[in-house]
């Protein structure tokens, strides 16, 4: 276990866990949290798979106390996303895993539909040290937010303004090809 410090003062959790023999790498993302994920682990390593689970800010240990949503109101009020934090520390993340084992693919697994997004998202823009995605329980449209009436106080990565205006998953997804989108 340790932090892994981004640049400035921000820092994210991590859990490594790595079988003999490892032949690839997972980065590990879930909404409730990395604590969440012992289950996908165990499958992972079993499959000679390396785990770095890490809890980007907004989930996990990274998710502040009280009244969360007010921060993520506030970074939106100064013209940032929540989302794009979380992709922006997933792709640090997996650029670092991809300078430490550069022989191996690395592959994004979310787990959710906060996390969902911000994976899709993240492997859009990093072209070259995501290899592929896996999404459980993500999205399957954005117009979702708000047939299933969420709140900003329930899910604040998902109020990102201008989105759907602009997109839909199916065209973040397409952004992530050649590289294969797993989905269930």
């Amino acid at each position: 276990r340790w932090r892994l410090k981004m640049v400035g003062d921000w820092t994210v959790p991590a859990t490594e866990f790595s079988p003999k023999d490892c032949k690839n790498t997972a980065l590990l993302i879930a909404d409730e949290g990395r604590a969440s994920t012992l289950k996908s682990v165990g499958e992972l390593l079993k499959s000679g798979t390396r785990v770095v689970a890490i809890d980007p800010f907004y989930v996990g240990e990274s998710k502040l106390k009280s009244r969360p949503f007010l921060f993520a109101l506030l970074i939106a009020a100064v013209g940032d996303r929540t989302v794009g934090l979380q992709a922006s520390q997933i792709n640090a993340t997996a650029r670092w895993l991809k300078s430490q084992h550069p022989n191996e693919s690395v592959r994004l697994v979310a787990t959710g539909e906060r996390l969902g997004l911000a994976a899709v998202i993240a492997a859009a823009l990093e072209t070259k040290a995501i290899d592929d995605v896996e999404l459980h329980g993500s999205l399957a449209t954005l117009k979702d937010i708000v047939q299933k009436n969420y709140s900003v106080d329930q899910k604040p990565e998902l109020f990102c303004f201008g989105l759907l205006e602009s997109f839909e998953m199916d065209q973040l997804t397409a952004l992530i090809a050649p590289r294969k989108v797993q989905r269930d």
